[in-house]
């Protein structure tokens, strides 16, 4: 037979409900339960508090029923308490708290007016979200090995986790776990944003957990503009006894108020700490991001780049008194799409536009190699590879007129870009590029020693700057005689010709001297 205690005013009695030790005080002001008490409600007993119930300093509770409690749930314990193996159902009319440190086993918030924790709470049973929401704020919930989370998790039945308190949920073996984590924005705005993470190999010790928690804001719009999420979820693994040697994929859900500029731009970044790394383009129709092979966790939100770079360099061809020559786009001769997919580069990148900008001197490209030492960065080293616009003022920038970005790796040693253009002998950068406030920046026209040539034949000074020797027509690092080979046959011709050494458009007599001033030329990059 089931039996329902209402413990509302003093004198009511409790049947099936045990008291060991001093005291239990049912008051107006609802259940005390004194210093050296245990409170014990038994197996199929139901105890209704519609007022507050209270442990204090030395007390204990231990639940094997069910508690439904329509105020506050206080616990002056200094330490965790173990509330029993029971069932708390929070179903008051206004909102609830949950202070000092709890364990439970099975929780159910029915409550539209939601629930708030003041003290790190542990649910090891069922997390019943029925109706309301559950607020963080400084506090952590965890979920134990075998918790799981029951109802179904919306807008209005959630746990706000944008303070910086955690989410947390400890792993046993495989699996996938939905953290139902969200923010309120406002009191009538309430965002649910949830993350899903799958374990797909991992070595899992007692005490570990992943934490959740989420901002409803943009990670650093001065870095990563253009199109991006406003929203980014930080998750954490204990440092305490973490998950080793593990292999998640994780899953980010925003909305559509998130996006700023083109959704289909947008890609999973992980941000902080370093090395940054851009996974999969997000999946537009569901809202969803999506990062695969994880074997760290971090900062992650959607962004329209990975790696930033900020290059500048100069062409000798063009190259005029602190600037350079934009003849070919004047006379609208270079290519729409990147003109180093044939011999030698072989180049497979798709970058293209349908004009060209004002101010772009030629194409380049970018390959970006990292190793121990600018010695050790050879072409096996090179991680990526990106085409883009030289402009007259030597920086190097993307197809829109931006910083440079790239996808879908990670930097883990010395960053060193090397800059090609078709018809210049390569350079590299003879220190490890520095990444500030988010960028890789490099000049490379400020000295000599900023480029990898060994004995200065693989570049050349132009008055106070320093840039990439003209006249390697074949694109095979050197200035020969089978780059004079490529003049004689193309001598004449005008429009965009590898042979056309000062970019101005024709194959004149004006390239062979620059041919034969750089004759014997040669490339030091690895």
């Amino acid at each position: 037979m089931r039996k329902t205690i209402y413990t509302r005013l003093t004198g009511i009695a409790l049947l099936g409900v045990f008291f060991c030790g001093c005291s239990v005080i049912v008051t107006a002001q609802g259940t005390v339960i004194k210093n050296g008490t245990t409170l014990k409600v038994t197996s199929g007993t139901t105890v209704v508090e519609t007022i507050q119930m209270k442990l204090e300093s030395g007390s204990a509770l231990d639940n094997s029923g069910t508690i439904i409690l329509k105020g506050n749930l206080v616990n002056q314990n200094g330490s965790q308490t173990n509330l029993g193996t029971g069932t708390f159902q929070f179903s008051g009319t206004s909102k609830q708290y949950i202070s000092g440190q709890n364990l439970f086993n099975n929780v159910e918030l029915n409550n539209s007016k939601g629930l708030n924790l003041t003290g790190n709470t542990q649910v090891n049973g069922t997390l019943t979200l029925t109706n309301g929401l559950i607020t963080l704020g400084t506090s952590n919930l965890l979920l134990g090995p075998t918790a799981s989370v029951a109802g179904t998790p919306s807008s209005s039945k959630m746990i706000l986790a944008s303070g910086t308190g955690e989410l947390r949920k400890t792993w046993s073996a495989n699996g996938l776990f939905t953290f139902p984590v969200g923010d309120s924005v406002n009191a009538t705005t309430i965002e649910y944003s949830p993350v899903g993470i799958t374990f797909t190999s991992g070595t899992y010790p007692a005490g570990n957990y992943i934490g959740v928690s989420l901002k409803n804001q943009a990670y650093n719009t001065g870095i990563y503009t253009g199109s991006y999420l406003n929203r980014y979820w930080v998750l954490t693994n204990t440092s305490a006894s973490p998950i080793t040697g593990f292999s998640a994929d994780a899953t980010f859900k925003y909305l559509d108020g998130d996006i700023t500029g083109t959704e289909s731009e947008i890609y999973c970044t992980k941000v902080a700490p370093d090395p940054v790394v851009t996974y999969a383009a997000t999946d537009a129709p569901t809202n969803t991001l999506t990062a695969a092979a994880l074997t760290s966790f971090s900062t992650f939100t959607g962004t329209k780049g990975g790696l930033v770079t900020s290059l500048t360099a100069f062409l000798e061809g063009p190259y005029n008194n602190g600037t350079m020559y934009t003849d070919l786009n004047d006379l609208g001769f270079i290519p729409l799409t990147q003109p180093y997919s044939g011999d030698p580069w072989y180049y497979t990148g798709t970058e293209n536009v349908t004009s060209i900008p004002a101010g772009v001197v030629d194409w380049v490209l970018i390959d970006l190699r990292q190793a121990g030492s600018p010695g050790s960065a050879t072409s096996g080293t090179s991680i990526a590879k990106r085409a883009a616009f030289l402009k007259s003022d030597g920086s190097i920038v993307d197809l829109n007129g931006s910083n440079v970005k790239f996808y879908n790796f990670a930097v883990t040693n010395n960053l060193y870009p090397v800059i090609i253009h078709r018809n210049h002998i390569p350079i590299m950068s003879n220190n490890a590029v520095p990444r500030t406030n988010g960028v890789y920046l490099y000049d490379y026209s400020t000295s000599q020693n900023k480029i990898y040539d060994g004995n200065g034949f693989g570049c050349i000074q132009l008055g106070t700057k320093w840039g990439m020797v003209a006249a390697d027509a074949d694109g095979d690092g050197g200035v020969f005689n089978s780059d004079l080979n490529i003049w004689r046959v193309d001598f004449g011709a005008v429009g965009y010709d590898r042979a056309d050494f000062n970019l101005d458009g024709n194959v004149s007599n004006a390239d062979r001297n620059i041919w034969r001033i750089n004759f014997g030329s040669i490339s030091l990059v690895p």
